[in-house]
């Protein structure tokens, strides 16, 4: 995680598990658990997918290892 990665508009989940470098499939335990946020759905398609905000929050959660539930995480 030496480089910042880039935030977009939208990402899918897959992309912002790429992004923290965890597969999707934790990536998914961890939302279940509270560490991230779930993401947001779009109103035509129901497609998940995390804003900017979003992505900032996630990133954040996975640089201090502190997730949006106030636990400790070791990834």
């Amino acid at each position: 995680m030496g480089d910042k990665p880039q935030t977009k508009v939208a990402v899918s989940v897959a992309e912002m598990a790429r992004m923290v470098g965890l597969s999707r499939a934790r990536f998914y335990q961890l939302v279940e658990a509270g560490v991230f946020p779930r993401a947001e759905r779009h109103a035509e398609t129901g497609r998940p997918y995390y804003s900017e905000e979003q992505q900032r929050v996630v990133l954040d959660v996975r640089r201090r290892n502190c997730g949006v539930n106030g636990q400790t995480v070791l990834f």
